[in-house]
């Protein structure tokens, strides 16, 4: 079941998996270490996907001058299902409907460029580091 919320209506149980979902992915998979939860939590949409109880797949939007879908993850139990692709695809769909002339942004690591491509974005910067892993910046003008 796929739920979109402010983050005032979010559940303490849903935020609690939600931030769990992201130390465990950013900063202890990937070692990453930077401020997670950096005061953008309060003005995003959260989008996530439950499967009897669990968050399989979640990002935020956040809109500050221009919409930026970030924090894209899946849970490592429920990788290779097709959930990335599923989960970018809804919030792409959700960003376009609420935010229709806006350009819509994200941070993308290096290894996903390609995927991203496949949704229409493009390369918007070079390439640099964050915690140790190149990323690039694309768009998506709408």
């Amino acid at each position: 079941m796929w739920h979109i919320r402010r983050f005032e209506a979010l559940s303490l149980e849903e935020l609690e998996e939600i931030y769990r979902l992201r130390q465990t992915v950013f900063i202890l998979e990937q070692e990453s270490l930077f401020a997670d939860i950096e005061g953008g939590e309060r003005e995003a949409v959260h989008i996530f996907h439950e499967d009897d109880g669990i968050i399989t797949s979640y990002c935020r939007i956040t809109t500050d001058g221009k919409v930026v879908i970030g924090r894209v993850l899946v849970n490592p139990r429920h990788r290779g299902e097709g959930g990335g692709r599923e989960l970018f695809g809804y919030a792409l769909e959700y960003a376009r409907r609420e935010y229709p002339s806006s350009t819509i942004a994200i941070t993308a690591m290096c290894y996903l460029e390609e995927f991203y491509e496949s949704f229409g974005f493009s390369r918007a910067s070079e390439r640099y580091d964050i915690a140790g892993h190149m990323h690039v910046d694309m768009v998506l003008e709408q």
